[in-house]
């Protein structure tokens, strides 16, 4: 799945260490524009996965940052995966 990121918001996780929100948005089944979003905690090894994307979108802030390789979590929240591998195809101003 694609999803255009939008911004990262870094916050202190409840287990004391900091963790960043990627937030953007993806497609629904019935083609509509949803939000979306994943946690990515920087001690975990699904880190290193996100680590291209978290530079690409802090290099390039006020545009969004296109990634494929992204699965859902939980559609009915709108939670993309942070186990996901994904890839940056595309930068785009908003």
């Amino acid at each position: 799945m694609e999803v255009a990121i939008e911004k990262i918001t870094p916050f202190t996780s409840r287990h004391g260490g900091e963790c960043l929100r990627i937030s953007g948005h993806h497609i629904n089944e019935q083609g509509q524009l949803e939000p979306g979003y994943t946690f990515v905690d920087p001690a975990n090894d699904n880190a290193q996965d996100w680590a291209d994307v978290i530079d690409t979108v802090l290099r390039n802030r006020g545009r969004y940052v296109i990634c494929s390789g992204v699965s859902m979590k939980s559609r009915a929240k709108g939670l993309w995966s942070a186990d996901s591998k994904p890839r940056v195809t595309d930068i785009v101003n908003k």
